[in-house]
């Protein structure tokens, strides 16, 4: 019996410490468990943190940086600032309205001003109707801080940005809308192109179809009121690009290079260069640069004396001269692109620097001595020294309206295409 109880003893006494062993172990784990649970919630926090971080320092950038008003940076459209732009692959740290499967999708090229991006897009309605929706939006996260719909368009110009006003045309009327509400001002509608320029408290477009000849109109940027109109001559081929404006002159490309007073619209002088001018002129260092539909740039004195006029390299696509885009004006060299290659002159003399090939056609802007050209569906940078590729970026789009730019804010690359794409390098993206 002895034997027995000594038996059962020991049975407890091996069941009691297999238990013990047992609470100890699952304690050790629990505490394991809860260690690891300790550190995830301790790495989404730092997640977190870096996430809200990297907005708070994007905001502060895009706040600080050269604004983005208007076509290539302001009235005088230089196409170029100071500030650095991604040199090396690049990624979206946001993206708007990716990839929009709609036929009459159109989103034009946006203002950047004060951390905030403004845009328009053109979309379907229903079965055959269209509309145009002005967005203001967070430019450090794509997030709409107001929108404004305008129906029955889906064609409406690049934003201008001035003195508190967005302004831009929405099929053939010119609109403006308080960027700090997205209340509009006032509105005038004629047949008015869909790229203007502000410039001194005033609001440049040209009315086309139901102008003969296409006219100039000046617009009180407070209340829209006219200024004053000026004719064009109009040979049946005239491109409507925005004019540039520097020193109380307006410089108008058309079928001729033409130079009004900014006061009244008073002909200054006028130059037929026997092409059409195909972007808009470019007003730097006492020049005036005008990109020309036989594949030249015409430089001229603010007088209208010619300094040069020189060709540039055909291209290669189609046949014939291609035609020549706005140029950007940085670091004494003159950047332009014609059909498929982005071309580098010496704004002094005209003679080459450089040429590549590229697959982006649209005018070309400049960061901090980087070349940002964009295409319908690609975006690219290149060295402006030497011409050398640096990085592309693609989009989902197959199609487009418009001349499109990719301007550069704050390190950002704000490409319009199939949605609108906030990029900047890889290293620093979250």
């Amino acid at each position: 019996m002895n034997s027995t109880r000594g038996s059962q003893t020991d049975g407890r006494r091996r069941r009691d410490l297999l238990s013990a062993a047992g609470v100890a172990t699952v304690t050790g784990l629990a505490g394991c468990l809860g260690v690891l649970d300790d550190e995830r919630d301790a790495a989404a926090s730092t997640t977190e943190n870096a996430s809200t971080d990297a907005i708070a320092e994007l905001r502060d950038a895009l706040t600080d940086a050269d604004p983005y008003r208007m076509h290539q940076y302001g009235p005088t459209h230089v196409g170029r600032t100071a500030r650095a732009g991604p040199v090396d692959d690049v990624d979206a740290v946001w993206t708007f309205h990716e990839g929009a499967d709609d036929p009459s999708y159109n989103i034009g090229p946006p203002a950047v001003v004060d951390g905030t991006v403004y845009v328009a897009e053109g979309h379907s309605v229903g079965d055959d109707g269209t509309e145009t929706v002005v967005y203001a939006l967070d430019g450090a996260t794509g997030d709409i801080e107001w929108e404004r719909s305008y129906s029955g368009t889906n064609v409406a110009g690049p934003v201008a940005v001035v003195g508190g006003t967005a302004v831009l045309s929405i099929g053939g009327t010119v609109v403006t809308i308080a960027t700090d509400s997205g209340d509009e001002r006032w509105r005038v509608g004629h047949d008015f192109a869909d790229r203007i320029t502000v410039a001194d408290g005033t609001v440049y477009a040209i009315e086309t179809t139901y102008a003969d000849p296409p006219t100039l109109v000046a617009l009180a940027l407070e209340t829209g009121r006219e200024r004053w109109t000026a004719p064009l001559a109009d040979d049946g081929g005239f491109l409507p690009m925005p004019p540039a404006v520097g020193g109380g002159t307006v410089y108008q490309g058309g079928t001729e290079l033409v130079a009004l007073s900014a006061a009244d619209g008073e002909r200054q002088w006028t130059r037929d260069l026997e092409a059409d001018i195909t972007g808009s002129p470019t007003v730097v260092d006492g020049a005036v640069y005008a990109p020309v539909g036989d594949g030249t740039v015409a430089a001229f004195d603010r007088d209208g004396t010619l300094r040069w006029r020189e060709p540039i390299e055909h291209g290669g696509q189609g046949s014939g001269s291609d035609p020549v885009s706005s140029p950007a004006v940085a670091g004494g060299s003159l950047y332009v692109t014609n059909g498929w290659q982005l071309t580098a002159l010496d704004a002094e003399t005209g003679s080459e620097r450089w040429t590549t090939p590229t697959e982006e056609p649209d005018p070309p802007v400049v960061a901090d001595g980087t070349v940002y050209v964009s295409g319908l569906d690609t975006v690219s940078a290149y060295d402006g020294a030497d011409g050398s590729h640096l990085w592309r970026h693609r989009s989902s789009a197959t199609s487009s309206t418009g001349i499109g730019i990719a301007p550069v804010v704050g390190g950002t690359v704000f490409f319009a295409s199939a949605g609108l794409h906030a990029l900047r390098e890889t290293d620093t993206t979250t």
